[in-house]
């Protein structure tokens, strides 16, 4: 009896309301806790400021976008993993290396890095998965002064990680600028966002008639003008 009633009162669009707005609270408060594991060679994402939305991610390894690993099936095949130079010669020829040295200016090693050309992509493997809680999923998305001083863009943004995904986040990075773009290892490469989302019964109706009318209507694609002159 006391079931029937709470499902009764849950289906009420008034309680509905208050507990959406209850859950957009606790997470814009902090109040969700979330599960994360960081990979072999990745890095726990970061808030960079107090009043930051997104957490910024750092690149773990280039990773291959159809095949998997062969000893975790839960992982994609590792193409360069920044400490070793690819087997495969195409691969081989992205790889950047620097000389490092020490305050004397004597050498002291390498450092690898990955070679990104103009229109070129890769996807980046960014060294973490997570449990999220149901109805509520994560956007990724470029950061603003890799897009403005370098033109790197994500080819997946806004890119949606949903709730049951338990992989590894990746990032489809493109050089949409003129000049070659150096990927180094725990580089910030993207940022991460987790959104709240309202998942509906969907309720399928005879025709359109049967949707109602607006005063807008069907228009779309720019029917309302574009800065503030009408089309």
């Amino acid at each position: 009896m006391l079931r029937d009633e709470l499902l009764s009162q849950l289906r009420d669009p008034t309680v509905q309301k208050a507990l959406s707005q209850t859950l957009l609270w606790h997470w814009s408060h902090g109040g969700m806790d979330v599960k994360y594991c960081v990979l072999p060679g990745g890095k726990t994402p970061e808030r960079m400021s107090k009043g930051a939305v997104g957490f910024d991610l750092f690149a773990r390894a280039i990773v291959d976008t159809h095949q998997m690993d062969e000893t975790d099936g839960r992982l994609r095949k590792t193409l360069f993993d920044f400490k070793n130079y690819p087997k495969d010669e195409q691969h081989r020829a992205h790889v950047h290396t620097e000389v490092t040295v020490d305050d004397n200016d004597r050498p002291t090693g390498r450092k690898l890095s990955w070679r990104l050309r103009p229109n070129d992509h890769v996807l980046v493997g960014v060294g973490v998965a997570f449990a999220l809680p149901y109805e509520m999923f994560q956007w990724t998305a470029p950061r603003s002064g890799l897009a403005a001083k370098r033109r790197i863009q994500l080819g997946n943004a806004p890119g949606t990680i949903d709730s049951d995904y338990r992989g590894e986040a990746g990032l489809i990075v493109v050089n949409d600028g003129s000049d070659d773009f150096i990927i180094d290892h725990h580089m910030r490469i993207g940022q991460l966002l987790f959104q709240p989302v309202i998942i509906p019964n969907l309720i399928k109706v005879e025709g359109m008639d049967d949707l109602g009318t607006t005063e807008r209507g069907a228009g779309g694609f720019g029917s309302t003008g574009y800065g503030g002159i009408s089309s």
